[in-house]
């Protein structure tokens, strides 16, 4: 049978357990989440989090790496992992059925993992591999590139990855250490979503888990006040100059979150968007043009990203300009924020149809808002944000002038500068209003692209 509806437990051991019964679902997603990332690590052991992830898939007390890959793919289900700049989870889909396997193997790669010598040292080859395929990804190395400005030294702008430097020194004792201390019972999220039980996956937890108990450690501070930077770094060997803008935002739980989310939409979240409209379909100038709203727990980020031809950098860099100011004098029309309100409801709704996305969704809510908001109060807020908000967001967060600008590519006429994206020099990015409201209560949603 399957339990209906949220529920929470904190376990005997301090493991946070959220489930939500699906109907007429048959499968199950199960995530395992961590409540500290990337920016959260010292510097000096940079890439440490996303290290210890891959090392609990290379053995643990019980089974080894072949043995951990075929353990839910001979079920028919998957297991992976991620690291993020906030959170590690690592996640599970399975047929209902096999949820007594799925808990089993989750809990064996989280808590008993062996961090053996030869793997630690085989790893660090994977994971250099991995950081020169990101070095060698113009869309990824833009992205670092790009956060590492809009962050200013901040760890919220340090490559998740790490770098060869860093990932070089990390050793088993260092590894063991950070994991005991980051992998504590209280700090893990148990979310399973699906055909589910919840006392039946309260007592699976109970029986499997053992996580190890070291020293808390503390999360990183927010970040610095934001400057408006510009960089081009040159790289003549890519056909593409890829452009990247961002200013910063507003924090997960901020009230002004959802008038933000529909300012995104309308801005570069699709087809019909302004960016979309104006740089691809009116212009020809990129494949790809799209705005992201991420929000974090004490801070947030709007960016745009786009790919042209070098030679017509300067061009789409006006287009841009053009909307941004456009969207910052005037605000948007009251049809394209009805129509980005609708176009989010149907991603809420329409999403929540996954029994992974609901995992997700009830993970971050946990993590950011320590409570849940069902989908139905998540459309009801996207719904009430007015126009008004939106227009005030736009004049607020949309200034060209506070947004940074990083390009990567080549550089016909000479690297971008100061005249191609003009700088408000020596001011800082307009604040979150003060007590500002979008709809009828805070904000709550994923930290990444979800209202």
């Amino acid at each position: 049978m399957t339990d209906l509806g949220y529920r929470k437990a904190l376990l005997p051991s301090g493991i946070t357990l959220l489930t939500e019964g699906v109907p007429d679902r048959r499968s199950i997603a199960v995530g395992v989440w961590v409540r500290a990332g990337a920016r959260d690590e010292p510097a000096e052991l940079l890439g440490i989090s996303h290290f210890i992830e891959h090392m609990m898939f290379k053995g643990t007390e019980h089974r080894d790496a072949r043995a951990i890959a075929a353990s839910l793919e001979s079920l028919g289900g998957h297991l992976d992992a991620f690291t993020a700049r906030e959170e590690v989870c690592y996640y599970a889909r399975a047929l209902a059925e096999h949820l007594p396997e799925v808990v089993d193997v989750l809990s064996d790669i989280v808590c008993h993992s062996r961090f053996a010598e030869t793997e630690v040292d085989r790893e660090k080859s994977v994971v250099h591999e991995e950081i020169s395929s990101c070095e060698d990804n113009p869309e990824d190395k833009i992205v670092d590139l790009l956060c590492e400005q809009v962050w200013g030294g901040h760890a919220l702008g340090r490559p998740i990855l790490g770098t060869a430097e860093t990932v070089t020194g990390l050793s088993r004792t260092l590894l063991r250490g950070y994991f005991s201390s980051r992998y504590r019972p209280d700090q893990l999220v148990v979310a399973a979503a699906g055909a589910v039980e919840h006392d039946r996956v309260a007592e699976l937890v109970v029986r499997h888990f053992a996580p190890p108990r070291g020293e808390r450690l503390p999360f990183s501070e927010p970040p610095p006040p934001f400057r408006p930077s510009l960089q081009h770094v040159r790289r003549d060997d890519l056909h593409q100059l890829y452009l990247a803008l961002a200013t910063r935002g507003v924090a997960y739980t901020d009230p002004e979150r959802y008038a933000l989310v529909v300012l995104n939409t309308l801005l570069g979240g699709g087809m019909s968007s302004r960016l979309f409209q104006s740089v691809r379909e009116e212009a020809g100038l990129a494949y790809s043009v799209y705005s992201t709203a991420d929000f974090y727990r004490d801070a947030g980020m709007i960016s745009i990203q786009l790919g042209v031809s070098p030679e017509r950098g300067r061009e789409a860099l006006a287009r841009v300009r053009e909307e941004l100011q456009r969207l910052c004098d005037e605000g948007p029309t009251e049809q394209e924020v009805a129509a980005a309100r609708w176009q989010i409801k149907g991603s809420v709704v329409m999403g929540h149809e996954s029994v992974s996305n609901r995992m997700v969704h009830l993970a971050h809510e946990e993590i950011y808002r320590g409570h849940y908001t069902p989908p139905e109060e998540q459309v009801a807020r996207v719904l009430a944000v007015t126009h008004a908000q939106v227009k005030d967001a736009a004049h607020r967060f949309l200034s060209p002038g506070h947004f940074v600008l990083t390009a990567l590519g080549p550089a016909p006429g000479g690297v971008l500068g100061d005249r191609d994206w003009p700088m408000a020099a020596g001011e800082q990015a307009p604040a979150p209003a003060p007590g500002a409201a979008a709809g009828s209560a805070g904000a709550a949603a994923r930290a990444r692209h979800e209202a």
